[in-house]
């Protein structure tokens, strides 16, 4: 019998080829579904994360715009206010509201009246810097927020003239059909009417949005501001708005607002609009 040579390989048999075929088919149909095991998973509806401005009613939500997030909120403004025994004055301005978020609580914000016209004379109006901290709350049930703010004057017409503050406390309930009611408290030190001095103010607001569908929604805010001194009166007011979401990211609205109380009885207009940008996503 002929020796087979030192190192010589011996063919395989044919049992041995049936093994490692099934062999690597098992591997395979292992592998497969590690590859595609998101394949059956729908992606999520972007439907179910809808902007959530601080516009167009007077209360603010106790909602933050979340980590990265960065959102504009702006409108074209016309005011009339209604003095007791003097004609009627109409001022225009573009009131806006920048929102960065850097944490899932945390907000920071600039916020402005920014140009204002009224009577042939124009200017810049104050710019308030916040930040809105959201420690309890979720997208659903209740949730509390408070929002510092500093304003700094621009010393122009349009202007307070000296630096004011304030601390808000915004409590919020949203129900699973997204009805939600807002209810506001703000306590301010502000400038007096006679440009001079500071007087402590306190302003409350009132608000409920009923989404009618999933792009479009109404809104209406009750809103008390009271002096806190000794003879002056709480101007009170309410305003009904509609939004309209053309974009999960994108805000349309129309906003009609009344004060009653002279003097300071006003009526205001406002066609307003909201854009948020998310941060991009990792690459996976």
């Amino acid at each position: 019998m002929t020796k087979r040579a030192s190192g010589a390989r011996r063919a395989p048999t044919p049992v041995a080829r049936r093994a490692a075929a099934s062999a690597s088919l098992a591997v395979l149909l292992v592998a497969a579904p590690a590859r595609g095991g998101d394949a059956g998973v729908p992606p999520p509806d972007p439907w179910q994360d809808l902007i959530s401005p601080d516009r167009p009613g007077a209360a603010n939500p106790p909602t933050v715009v979340g980590a990265g997030v960065f959102q504009v909120e702006t409108a074209f403004e016309s005011q009339t206010a209604h003095p007791p025994g003097a004609p009627s004055a109409t001022t225009l301005d573009v009131p806006a509201l920048l929102r960065f978020g850097v944490g899932h609580d945390l907000e920071f914000r600039l916020e402005s009246n920014t140009f204002r016209h009224s009577s042939g004379s124009s200017g810049f109006a104050d710019v308030s810097v916040e930040a809105k901290w959201c420690p309890i709350g979720g997208a659903t049930g209740g949730a509390l927020a408070f929002l510092p703010s500093l304003t700094l004057p621009t010393r122009t017409e349009f202007s307070a003239g000296m630096a004011q503050a304030s601390l808000a406390a915004l409590g919020g309930w949203t129900l699973a059909s997204g009805t939600s009611f807002a209810l506001d408290a703000d306590a301010g030190r502000v400038v007096d009417d006679s440009g001079n001095g500071y007087e402590w103010r306190l302003d409350t607001q009132a608000a409920c949005e009923v989404p009618l569908r999933r792009d479009w929604a109404v809104s209406g805010d009750a809103f008390v501001s009271d002096p806190l001194q000794t003879g002056a009166d709480a101007a009170w007011g309410a305003d009904a708005a509609v939004e309209y979401f053309p974009d999960p990211d994108v805000q349309l609205d129309v906003i009609v607002s009344r004060t009653f109380t002279d003097p300071q009885a006003a009526t205001s207009f406002q066609l307003g609009f909201s854009w948020r940008r998310r941060p991009s996503r990792p690459p996976r």
